[in-house]
Parts: structure tokens; sequence; C-alpha cells
């Protein structure tokens, strides 16, 4: 008894240093980090379980700050289980947050996905407005992440709209989704509005003091001073990051500055310091395992390298860089990073005379440019919101266009060198061939991106949905107006009176506007023609990864929808060679078919049921009795207990154009794309159906 006093008074403490660590964890995670390990000492001293995950939850966070994710988790599992047993649903919710950050980081973003909108879940039941903010902040993000722009805005804006007035925090979720705003600005080309928005975010971490979200605007801001080519300021606000990020020991905002200021200092020609910046950056980035980082660090070393030594025609420093920077980018699988990478040795090669050289890797820069390129436009038409639409689209397929030229004239400086071309020939002829048919594809994405023709050739499918976006912006400006009238003779009632009109008009606006990207992007996907390369690829993983990903994206347009997701994987596949976008984009599209199927009837029921998808894989063993069947084949069969398809419409499902969905609801594309898949990997897709009970189809696809 003589002992209580003083353990309540070792737990006061812990309490407090607990709460002084939360209330510093963004301003000054330092701090935050040195007072939750004291408390977790203290804690774990007296088993005082509140004190254990109050601690842990803080030190994680500072850890995820600090990059060490894998250390991160260990913590927030010790958190979780502490804030199960104490049944603190603000704990839990917090830490499910912080895995969907972890699990972003590391790449997997359908886990990410999962604990992310475990996370927002919770906050909505605990009222957690601040919380709430936060968690449409990180979905966001995720979405980001995926190339999804249209789905991450619409979070953003979710989160802005989240306001707490007498919330005084409430300037972490909404500086940080301003500044992920400027970014999704910044990468469509849109630097006046992405500066802007980086502008808004700056003040805000200022005045709360947060060092590592001031450093990483400032960052930022500079690097759009250097595209825009103003390389005083980029030197200016880079320099700021630096010099904060440094104070802090945010090594990850060091890098990331060090990198910009070796690329501003690269432009400028001050070689010597930029290969000083570039290879400060380096060390720090090896340090915590930012493998993408350190290749274009390596990439931009060699192109130093050459400038320092413009006398130097066989720069081996330069290409054992780029071999480095080769192998980190295959390792990590960015196409991005690896169509730089194979430019920065065309550059090179070329620079050292060694023509052939450069047209292999000019070749496998196209080859995955190409594949980039044509996602972009694909991505740019869907999100209408903040891109430049298709005009943009035909800037870089211009580029591309010049670039073929290029490569066309390098072809013919290479037929001039005898000698090498003899050895050559037959590789040089069959690049010809390959770059004429590279040409002619690229022709037809400018064709494809060019919105006149686009319009042209889908009016009657596309103008009304078109025609009613334009009417209801053109009567949203006059309510406006009017509204503006009426705030200024204080009518307060006839303002709100507007005010629900104009909503009710933007509602429309989206509805149509949706109508119009589905027939946009079916009429897209199902027009262009894949190049892909097989792949040995895992069938279970692929198909389960595509499950997760389409059931939370069918979620979030229908907020009340849950369904049982039953799988029944055949372990003993094995890797199958396949395209494994195309397969994916195929099971993408039955999963949307089967959700949109039970979503349907459960709709429909008045009593109990039970809304229910299944995806099973099986190997088929060849055998030699007929031609058809002596290969091995894979077999997968996605199932639905939704209303099934009428008799008098199953040889019609697969017709491009033919949908059993309600009008404005479907364009009839996939099912017809999905088949072109299929048939385009030597298989074939067939459907099972009995009305009133469900549907399951059903793909058989060989091996190899």
């Amino acid at each position: 008894m003589g002992d209580e006093p003083d353990i309540q008074i070792i737990k006061d403490k812990i309490d407090q240093l607990n709460k002084q660590a939360w209330e510093n964890r963004v301003n000054d995670s330092t701090q935050a980090h040195v007072l939750s390990k004291e408390a977790i000492d203290l804690a774990e001293g007296i088993n005082y379980a509140k004190g254990k995950a109050e601690s842990y939850r803080t030190f994680a966070f500072t850890l995820i700050r600090l990059s060490k994710h894998q250390e991160a988790l260990g913590y927030c599992e010790k958190s979780l289980a502490l804030f199960e047993s104490l049944n603190d649903l603000d704990g839990q919710a917090s830490i499910y947050g912080y895995y969907g950050i972890i699990q972003r980081s590391l790449g997997n973003y359908a886990a990410s996905l999962e604990f992310l909108f475990k996370f927002s879940e919770l906050t909505q039941q605990t009222g957690n407005k601040e919380a709430e903010s936060l968690a449409y902040y990180h979905l966001g993000v995720t979405y980001k992440y995926l190339g999804d722009n249209e789905t991450a805005l619409n979070y953003l804006l979710q989160c802005l709209a989240t306001r707490q007035p007498h919330s005084v925090t409430y300037w972490v979720s909404k500086a940080l989704s301003l500044k992920l705003i400027g970014l999704i600005y910044f990468e469509t080309g849109d630097f006046t509005n992405a500066i802007d928005y980086y502008h808004q975010s700056l003040p805000l971490t200022q005045e709360a003091g947060d060092k590592w979200g001031e450093a990483g605007c400032l960052d930022n801001i500079g690097f759009i001073h250097f595209k825009l080519k103003d390389y005083d300021r980029a030197l200016e606000f880079c320099s700021q990051a630096l010099a904060i990020s440094q104070i802090i020991d945010d090594k990850k905002g060091q890098s990331n500055a060090l990198f910009h200021l070796g690329d501003i200092y690269n432009q400028l020609a001050e070689y010597e310091k930029a290969s000083g910046c570039c290879y400060s950056s380096l060390h720090i980035r090896r340090d915590i395992n930012d493998k993408k980082g350190e290749a274009e660090i390596l990439l931009l070393l060699a192109e130093l390298y050459v400038k320092e030594n413009p006398a130097e025609r066989n720069p081996e420093q330069a290409f054992e860089l780029l071999n480095k920077a080769l192998r980190l980018g295959q390792e990590i699988k960015a196409r991005d990073l690896l169509a730089k990478i194979h430019f920065g040795f065309y550059e090179t090669y070329k620079y050292a005379n060694r023509y052939q050289e450069a047209l292999t890797h000019i070749e496998s820069h196209m080859s995955l440019s190409k594949e980039i390129h044509t996602d972009a436009i694909n991505q740019k038409i869907q999100n209408l919101e903040i891109s430049h639409k298709v005009e943009q689209s035909k800037k870089e397929a211009e580029i591309y266009r010049l670039r073929n030229i290029e490569l066309a004239d390098l072809y013919e400086e290479s037929k001039r060198q005898k000698e090498e071309i003899e050895i050559q020939k037959g590789i040089a002829e069959e690049s010809l061939i390959e770059l004429k048919e590279t040409q002619s594809q690229l022709v037809q994405r400018e064709k494809m991106a060019s919105l006149g023709e686009l319009t042209a050739g889908i009016a009657h499918e596309i103008q009304n949905p078109l025609n009613f976006v334009n009417n209801f912006s053109e009567v949203n400006k006059e309510l406006l107006i009017e509204m503006t009238n009426e705030i200024d003779k204080g009518n307060a009632e006839e303002v709100k009176a507007i005010a629900n009109d104009v909503i009710n008009n933007e509602e429309k606006i989206n509805h149509h506007g949706k109508k119009a990207d589905a027939i946009v992007k079916g009429m897209l996907q199902h027009s262009r023609s894949s190049n892909g390369i097989k792949e040995a690829t895992d069938i279970n993983k692929l198909a389960d990864e595509y499950l997760r990903l389409a059931y939370h994206g069918f979620r979030a347009k229908e907020k009340s929808f849950n369904a049982t997701l039953k799988t029944d994987y055949d372990e003993g596949i094995g890797n199958i060679n396949i395209i494994p976008q195309d397969i994916g984009r195929v099971l993408l599209n039955l999963y949307n078919n089967a959700f949109y199927a039970v979503n349907e009837k459960k709709k429909q029921q008045s009593g109990e049921y039970e809304p229910t998808v299944s995806v099973s894989t099986k190997k088929i063993n060849g055998t030699s009795a007929s031609p058809d069947s002596y290969r091995d084949r894979i077999e997968i069969k996605v199932g639905d207990n939704g209303n099934g398809i009428p008799q008098k419409l199953l040889d019609k499902i697969f017709q491009p154009f033919f949908t059993t969905k309600p009008t404005g609801e479907g364009t009839g594309l996939g099912l017809s794309l999905s088949y072109d898949i299929i048939k385009a990997h030597g298989g074939e897709i067939k459907v099972e159906t009995k009305e009133g009970e469900g549907s399951t189809f059903i793909i058989q696809s060989p091996t190899k």
C-alpha cells in the first residue's frame, strides 16, 4: 500500500511526457522522439498499459519521419494490441493510419488502402474530425501514388472541407493537402497553380512551427522555379530547405534539397558544386535505402562526368555510374526511371561516337517511353479537372515524334560507319522496321490525343452529356452572379436558396461529366493495341491484388456497399507467362461487373440476401486426347450470386458497345476488350449463368 502514491506519481509523469510528445510530434519530431522514448522506459518499468500504448504510438510516428519503417511497424503492433485491450478507438484509428503510411512507403498500395479505409471508418465512429481529415488526406496520397489523380483530388478536397473551428492542429492536414494538390498540378505541367498551392501551404507550416513541412514546401517551390528557369530563386529556396532539414536532421529532406541544388548548379555550368551536392545526396540516400533516389543521382553524376571531361571520348566512369543506376532501376522496376537511364546511355554513347550502342539504348528508351506516354494520355483524359486535357498529350506526342526523327538520323549516321555496320547490319535493319512501327503507333496516339478527332469519332455517344455539362455550367455562372448581388443586399435566405440550386446543378454536372469520361475511357481502351511482353507471373497474387483494389474502389463509389469475398487459389500453379497488365485489366472488369450485379440485386431484395463474389484458380494438365487439350492451361473463375444474365442476351455480351446496364451506367466495351485480350493470349473466355441465381465467367489460357 505504501508504494501506491509513488506509482501514481510515475504514471502522472508518463502521462505528462506522452501529452508533450504527442503535441510536439509534428512541429518538433526530434523532441517528441526523446520524450516518447523516456515515457516508454518509465511505462515498461511499471507495466502501465495506457502509458505504453501512447508512448509506442508517438515513438512510431517519429520513426516514420526518420524513414525507419520496419522499426516503426514493431512499435505500431505493440501499440495497437494495447489500444484494443483498452477499447481506445481513437488510438486504434491512429495506428491503422500509420500502417497505411508505412505500407504506402514500402510500395504496398492495396494494403495501404485497406488500412486507411479502416482508419477512416474508426474516425467516423468516434467523431474525431481532426483524425477524419487526416484519413482523407492519406487516402488522397495513396490514390496519388496509384496514379488516380481524380480520386486523390476528391479525398484531398474532402480533407479541406472537414473543418473544426476550435481545432488548433487542423492546419496539419490542411497544409499537407494544399501541398499535395500543388504536386498534382506540378506533375501536369501547371506550374502557376502548383506554386500558388505551395505558397498557401507554406505559411501554415511556418506559423505552426512545422520545420519538416516548411522545408518540404521551400524545396518544392525552389524546384518549380528551377523548372521555370529562374535559377537564382531556385537556389534561394532550395538552400533554405537544406538548411532547415540539416537543423532537424531530416535525412530525406536533405537528400532531396541537395539533389535539386545539384541539378540547378548543373544548369548553371558550375559542375564542381553540382558534383559536391550530388555525392552528398548520394551518401544520404544510400543510408536511408532510397534506391530510386540513388539511381536518379547516379544518372545525374554520369551526365556531370561527361560535362566535366569534355575532351574525353571514352567516358568509362560515366558508363560505370549508368550501369549502377540501371541495376537499381531494374531491381525496383521503375519504368519512368529506366527510360531516363536508357536515354542517359544513349546521350553518353552518342557523345563517345559509339552509335550502335546508342541505337540500342534509344530503342529501349522509346519502348519504355511509349508505355509511360500511353498511360499518361489515358490518365490525363480521366483527370480533366487538373490536366491540360488532350493538348498536353499532343505536345508530348510531338516530343516523341521529334525523337523518332533523331533516331532515324542516328541510324543513317551509323550506316556511314562501314566497318561497324557490316557487323551490325542485321540488327540495324530490324531496328529500322521497329522504328517505323513505333512512328506509326505514335502518330495514332497523337490522333487519339486530339480532342477534335476524338469528339468527331464518338460525337453521337458523348454530345448529350457534354451539352448537359455546358448548360448547367452556364446556369451556375448566372446563379453565382445573382448570389453575389444578394450577398451585397444582405439577403441570407435568398443566398442559401441560390447556393442549394448551385449544389444541385454541380451534382448534375458531375453525373454527366462522369458519363462522358466513361465513354472516352472505354473508347481509348478498346481502340488501342497492346505490345506488352509476357512475364512469369504469380496468377494467384495478381488475382487477389486486383480483387482487393476493385472491392475498395467500388466501396469508394458506393459507401453502403459490402460483399462477401470467397477465394480458392490453386497453390500448385506456380508462375505462368502472361502480360500481367492486360490480364489485370480483364480481372478488374470481371470483378467490377460482379460487384455491380450483386449490388443491384441487394437493392431489389426486401429479405435477407448476402452479396457474394467468388474467385478461384486451377491448373488443368494437358492430355494428348485432342490438339486443343495437349497444353497445360490455367483456369480462372469469377462468380457472383446476382440476378444472372438472360439467355437471350448471352450471344451478345462480348460484342462491343453491348451492355445490360441502364443507360448512362456502362459503355459496353469492358467484356469485348477482355475477350480480345484473352484471345491474344491464346485462351478463351465464356460464361455460365442462371437467371435469378448469378453468373460465373470462366477464363482458360495456356500457361506458356
